[in-house]
């Protein structure tokens, strides 16, 4: 093949007479053989021609149409060349500016890339603008591919991506996109399993082929995060929704304790969704961009193409830069709504695994090299926050030691709440920013993109890992990582379950009385819906119907529509009217519900049998609190195991239980703690306790002896309370007609004295004092996520 060149040096300047006749004749006989250099030269030649005014249009064409030749192999020095006729209208016609134009729009590597494809189509058996069936096309590449394997796959796979006919322009524009990233062949386009495997049933895949099943399941699952994934994020987000919840909390229909627990963790979960389908992108796209350099080596060897491997590299990470948006424009939004949400509703531990695994997938799969600098930064990073990951150790000798390395050498408050810090963790957590420097200017851009954002993917990953670690116990995380482990067994089981509970939940949902109405409905309502289809079924052409024949098809129609009605008619449809709450005052309880000595009860009770249900908002006094109900279904799953196992799981899912110490322990306590201890008892599940409890008030000047069904939500309240405390409470009656009524407690509040912060608040009621302290706390940790050591914030409240 004749030679190519990024830049052809430009001629010197001469006359038309100082270049012979035969010179020329040479020149015109390597410019057709392909060879850029002599095509630039003799382009050249016209163009000067043209300039002193030598046949201005003849040569001018003869100019622009040389310059385009080269400039389509990727000649800058044509392609420069060429921007300047088309600048002065020299040489440019209808016909060739449009091929000219397209020179002046696309790089140089893009056309290198596409002229090697072309002369690849030319081996394959294709004339220039020919075309080639699939049999040929595939004969064409098993015999010009031997020994290239994965070269072979990707040509194939880019054939059945055209279609059953491959034309040249087709091929050049498949594998050009290929070779860019703008384009990426599904994994059912590069199939690489076995015949034997694709023509068994899915069970003998499984059961024989495990390891290709494996395989397949991780591509087409990579395949699917990559195209769907963050389109399936985007239709998640309940867009109009959340205008309409804006609104409504607005007008403060919504209570502020939703917005401060629930809209955090749904934000969180979603983001941290979008961060590991971001990451799963990443990692599609760079397997796919070998991929894209394998087929360019097999063009650079077989064809000698010109082609920078190194620019067509940077074009491809250009063209991926989509998921490192996404990354990096979600991932405050993660911080910030982690830091917000409650850690009590999130599963840390599982979280902290996933982002080990992120962490090693962004390290291993993302970038070029394993890079030295990379892993002394995560050290780094390691080692500075060695008081966050030790911290929660009760050993006496670590917890020095820890001491020791993290106390601050010298320390100085900023103002606002920050305080800049020097000490060891803080000096080794300065490097990290000079590491990764020193990462992005060892290849220019091209290493920004190949090596630095990849490695900032895995720090930000192992960032989280490290922020989320206090919340999460080394138990915990092993008990994640088991289960992860395990996970391959327990979703065959659980889409098993899944599959009967459905079936048993039909069957039962088909013996209700509404659903066989529904049914019935349905079917006597397909009646007349048919007869109006007599068309559909019989045909235009069906013979006509007598008017008799219609009035009874009118008729039966009717009458099965007035027939599908009925079942409905005894369905109660609830009503939409609002209800209005009835302000019930304890006088008017008196009054109404409840019986003087000399009468009887009943006659009260049925007149009173109107107000169940109606909240009301009294003044009492606390007689005494006392537990109902302890319900723990952990313990109870836990216990139906053989003791060897369920004293593990007790230990696993629950706390430790104290040790026995008379210093610190009241003489009751004691003795109960070692009942406990003699009984063999070492951990508890009692923070998974649901307690019903029973406040007991006196109200009306012991006039009325009310019991309230409180649940465990108001543990913390009621544990604080004590005989005699005078409290306000909203509660909904669950009877009436009798001076002892029961209710269902809805909020609760002590006037008579200061309970603590979280007891004071009430259903309907935020703590602005609490609300701060959220809020500040969150702050700090999204400033501390990236800064700490080195700069930490303490909120001044």
């Amino acid at each position: 093949m004749a030679d190519t060149g990024k830049n052809t040096a430009e001629m010197p300047e001469s006359t038309e007479e100082s270049i012979s006749e035969s010179i020329l004749a040479e020149w015109k006989v390597e410019a057709e053989n392909g060879s850029t250099d002599h095509q630039v030269k003799l382009a050249c030649h016209y163009l000067r021609l043209a300039e002193v005014g030598t046949e201005r249009d003849l040569n001018g064409e003869q100019a622009v149409s040389w310059f385009i030749k080269a400039s389509q192999r990727g000649d800058e020095t044509a392609t420069e060349k060429l921007k300047h006729c088309v600048t002065t209208n020299l040489g440019i016609t209808d016909s060739n500016k449009s091929d000219a134009l397209w020179c002046l729009n696309t790089s140089a590597a893009e056309k290198r890339v596409r002229y090697a494809a072309k002369s690849l189509f030319a081996r394959i058996g294709g004339s220039q603008g020919g075309v080639v069936s699939k049999e040929e096309y595939i004969e064409a590449i098993n015999s010009l591919t031997v020994g290239h394997e994965k070269e072979r796959k990707i040509l194939l796979a880019a054939g059945k991506k055209i279609g059953d006919t491959i034309t040249e322009n087709d091929f050049v524009k498949t594998v050009s996109k290929k070779i860019q990233g703008t384009l990426t062949l599904s994994a059912e386009e590069t199939d690489e399993t076995s015949a034997a495997y694709n023509a068994a049933s899915p069970v003998r895949k499984v059961l024989d082929y495990p390891q290709e099943t494996a395989k397949v399941l991780l591509d087409r699952s990579l395949e699917y995060a990559s195209k769907e994934g963050l389109g399936l994020i985007t239709s998640l987000i309940p867009t109009n929704q959340i205008y309409l919840l804006a609104m409504v909390f607005a007008y403060s229909y919504l209570k502020a304790e939703l917005f401060l627990l629930v809209i955090p963790l749904i934000v969180f979960f979603m983001s941290f969704l979008a961060l590991v389908i971001a990451t799963l992108q990443m990692f599609y796209k760079r397997r796919k961009q070998k991929d894209a350099n394998s087929l360019t080596s097999l063009l650079q060897s077989k064809f000698d193409a010109d082609i920078d491997i190194e620019s067509t590299e940077s074009q491809y990470s250009w063209n991926s830069l989509t998921p490192y948006y996404v990354f990096f424009s979600v991932l405050p939004l993660m911080v910030v709504s982690f830091s917000f949400a409650n850690k009590s509703y999130i599963p840390c531990a599982e979280m902290v695994v996933v982002a080990v695994i992120m962490t090693a997938i962004c390290f291993f799969g993302l970038a070029d090299t394993h890079d030295i600098l990379t892993l002394a930064a995560l050290a780094a990073h390691t080692f500075a926050s060695l008081p966050i990951l030790l911290g929660n150790i009760q050993i006496n000798i670590i917890s020095k030691i820890v001491g020791f390395i993290a106390h601050p050498l010298f320390s100085r408050n900023l103002g606002m709440g920050i305080s800049f810090n020097l000490s060891l963790p803080s000096v080794v957590h300065m490097l990290i920013p000079f590491l990764f420097l020193r990462v992005a200017i060892r290849g220019g851009w091209s290493g920004v993109l190949k090596t630095l954002v990849p490695h900032l993917v895995c720090y930000c990953w192992f960032s989280f890992v490290i922020a989320a670690f206090p919340s999460t116990t080394w138990l915990s995380l092993a008990r994640a990582t088991v289960g992860y482990l395990l996970l391959p067994i327990f979703v065959p089981v659980s889409l098993v379950a899944f599959v009967f509970g459905a079936i048993f939940f039909l069957y039962k949902l088909l013996q209700t009385e509404m659903v066989g109405k529904l049914i019935v409905t349905a079917l006597l309502i397909a009646v007349p819906i048919l007869l109006t289809q007599t068309k559909l079924f019989f045909g235009k052409k069906a013979k006509a119907e007598s008017p008799k024949a219609k009035k009874l098809k009118k008729a039966i129609m009717i009458g099965f529509s007035v027939a599908a009605a009925l079942p409905l008619l005894f369905v109660r449809v609830p009503s939409i009217t609002a209800k209005k709450n009835i302000e019930l005052s304890q006088d008017d309880y008196l009054d109404l519900c409840v019986a003087g000595e000399a009468e009887i009860t009943a006659p009260y009770q049925m007149r009173c049998h109107d107000f169940i249900g109606t909240r009301v908002n009294w003044t009492g006094q606390v007689s005494q609190v006392k537990i109902v109900k302890i319900e723990n279904t952990a313990e109870s799953v836990i216990k139906s195991f053989p003791s060897l196992v369920a004293e593990t799981l007790y230990c696993i899912y629950g706390d430790p239980s104290p040790d026995c110490d008379e210093n610190t322990m009241s003489k009751k306590t004691l003795r109960h703690c070692q009942l406990l201890e003699s009984k063999g008892q070492t951990c508890h599940l009692h923070r998974h306790d649901q307690i019903s409890f029973s406040l007991e008030l006196s109200v009306g000047e012991g006039k009325l002896a009310i019991a309230l069904e409180a649940s465990d939500a108001f543990r913390s309240r009621l544990l604080a309370l004590e005989p005699g405390d005078d409290v306000q409470f909203v509660g909904s009656l669950l009877d009436a007609g009798t001076s002892s009524p029961k209710m269902k407690l809805r909020s609760l509040m002590c006037t008579s004295r200061q309970l603590p912060a979280m007891e004071e608040m009430s259903e309907n009621v935020v703590d602005e004092e609490l609300l701060l302290k959220m809020t500040a706390d969150a702050v700090s940790m999204t400033f501390n996520f990236g800064l700490f050591p080195l700069f930490t914030f303490s909120p001044e409240l």
